[in-house]
């Protein structure tokens, strides 16, 4: 089975899930393209991530960006197949990327029968995938995010549980449709919050470490067309944007931390 990954640039995360999902995933599958898209990574959120993190937060994590970048550059160029970002992961998987403008124009669904994709992924994608695309492929199009659906659906679902003060996260592998994080349930996998979990550890325990063999059960079950699908449902949804400042300081006064 061809699969294809719809993606975004990260240097923390995403590069990390996309090397284990290539390790973890079935032999019997090939990854034969992907998209890097422009996402969350802009000039014009950074008021958005000063709120969040702070001058000293923001700055720190930018400057831990740009290590990232510089080592990336360096990686890149000698071949040494690093992990300090998504490109970086693609290269050292030979994973051959075309991106698009828009993955729902019918020249990008051109593209993927000219790759016999049987399965399109999508980590953090940041487009709106439409019914053209969705219904093009022999198996459709899956997403994995980082909470446990119908709950916390949207942006940030990490910190809003610790925001929130809940005990258990997790993540979930959806066939998606239009409308944001639904889809019925492939698989789903719990994780305990801990007592001194920062935003950037639970992200790292619950998306990539135990994200990426979620997303591998879930295409094992494709394809062999054993997928035991539960509702996602609406009734039960609970939507979440990006952080208020009401639920920055809550998040605080929890004892949280970003890193």
């Amino acid at each position: 089975m061809n699969l294809f990954l719809l993606t975004q640039p990260d240097a923390f995360y995403l590069p990390k899930l996309i090397d284990r999902f290539v390790e973890e995933k079935p032999g019997t599958t090939q990854i034969v393209g992907a998209s890097v898209l422009e996402g969350e990574i802009a000039l014009e959120n950074v008021p958005d991530y000063l709120r969040l993190m702070g001058v000293r937060g923001t700055v720190l994590n930018g400057l831990d960006f740009a290590r990232h970048k510089a080592l990336d550059i360096i990686d890149r160029s000698v071949g040494l197949n690093g992990l300090y970002s998504v490109r970086g992961a693609l290269q050292a998987h030979d994973i051959p990327e075309h991106t698009p403008e828009n993955v729902n124009d019918p020249s990008f669904l051109r593209e993927l029968d000219r790759r016999d994709v049987d399965l399109v992924i999508s980590i953090a994608c940041p487009q709106i995938v439409r019914e053209d695309l969705l219904a093009h492929l022999t198996e459709g199009v899956i997403n994995i995010h980082g909470a446990l659906l119908p709950k916390y659906r949207g942006k940030l679902p990490s910190f809003w549980v610790l925001a929130n003060g809940e005990k258990k996260t997790g993540v979930t592998v959806h066939y998606m449709n239009e409308e944001l994080d639904d889809g019925p349930i492939i698989v789903q996998r719990e994780v305990s919050i801990e007592p001194d979990d920062t935003l950037h550890s639970l992200v790292l325990r619950s998306k990539v470490k135990h994200g990426a063999p979620t997303l591998a059960e879930a295409v094992r079950q494709i394809m062999a067309g054993d997928v035991d699908l539960r509702d996602n449902d609406e009734e039960e949804a609970t939507y979440f944007s990006f952080p208020t400042a009401g639920a920055i300081q809550r998040f605080q006064e929890r004892g949280r931390k970003i890193r």
